[in-house]
């Protein structure tokens, strides 16, 4: 009797756990979201340059804002 309540109570928490995984879960979408597409040093170094790009061109429209003032 004792067994029989523990395999329902494991068969009910791994029903609920695939449950869980399969529906509500975002692991997919996550793993999707953050798997590398390429290259990790090539995706480093362009995303450096347009990093620093946009903070240029940030820079120069500060500095041009401050200086019509």
């Amino acid at each position: 009797m004792t067994l029989f309540v523990a395999l329902v109570g494991v068969g009910t928490f791994g029903f609920i756990a695939y449950d869980y995984v399969v529906h509500e879960s975002r692991i997919a979408e996550l793993l999707e979201r953050y798997r590398p597409l390429g290259s990790v040093t090539e995706d480093a170094a362009n995303r450096y340059d347009l990093e620093r790009m946009y903070r240029d061109l940030e820079a120069a429209r500060s500095y041009r804002e401050r200086d019509a003032a």
